[in-house]
C-alpha cells in the first residue's frame, strides 16, 4: 500500500503535469540544437515523461493501478540492462560489431523524431495503457545504439 504523502500530492497536479512537459520540450530542443549532449537531453526527456505520465493518468486510473509500480521498475531494469550490457562495453566491440551496429544505426526504422513524436502522442493515449511502455523501450534501444555509437566514434 502507497503511503500518502505531501509529493504525490504535487506530482498529481497540473502544475507537475506542465513542468513535464517543459522539460521534455526543452530537452528536445537542447538535443536537437545539439546544446545538450545525449544521454542529458534523453534523460531529461525521459524523465520528464514520466512526471508526465504519472501526473495525467494516475487520476484516471487511481493511485493503486499496477502500472505505476510496474512501469518504473521496467524503466529500470531495462535502462540498467542496456547500460551493464552494451554501452559499458561499447569500447570493446569488435570491427564486425560496430560494423553491424552502424548498418543497423542507419537503416533504422525508427529515427529520433517518430519516437519522440510516439512518445509524445502515447502519454495522451490512456485508453491504450500498453503504448506507453513500448514508446519508452524503443526510446531507450535507440538511445542505447547512438550512445554505443558517440562511444566508439569517442576512441576511434
Amino acid at each position: 500500500m502507497q503511503n500518502q504523502t505531501a509529493l504525490l500530492d504535487y506530482l498529481v497536479s497540473p502544475l507537475a503535469t506542465a513542468v513535464g512537459v517543459t522539460v521534455m520540450a526543452a530537452s528536445v530542443a537542447g538535443g536537437y540544437l545539439k546544446k545538450l549532449p545525449t544521454s542529458l537531453w534523453h534523460d531529461g526527456f525521459a524523465t520528464a515523461g514520466l512526471f508526465v505520465w504519472y501526473s495525467y493518468w494516475q487520476p484516471q486510473f487511481g493511485a493503486e493501478a499496477p502500472m505505476f509500480f510496474l512501469f518504473p521498475i521496467y524503466y529500470a531494469l531495462l535502462t540498467a540492462t542496456l547500460t551493464l550490457a552494451l554501452i559499458n562495453k561499447a569500447p570493446y566491440f569488435d570491427p564486425d560489431s560496430v560494423q553491424h551496429l552502424r548498418y543497423l544505426e542507419k537503416i533504422s526504422r525508427f529515427d529520433f523524431s517518430l519516437i519522440l513524436g510516439l512518445v509524445a502522442a502515447s502519454l495522451l493515449i490512456t485508453r491504450h495503457y500498453a503504448l506507453y511502455p513500448m514508446a519508452m523501450t524503443f526510446f531507450v534501444v535507440r538511445h542505447t545504439m547512438l550512445v554505443c555509437l558517440e562511444i566508439i566514434d569517442a576512441e576511434a
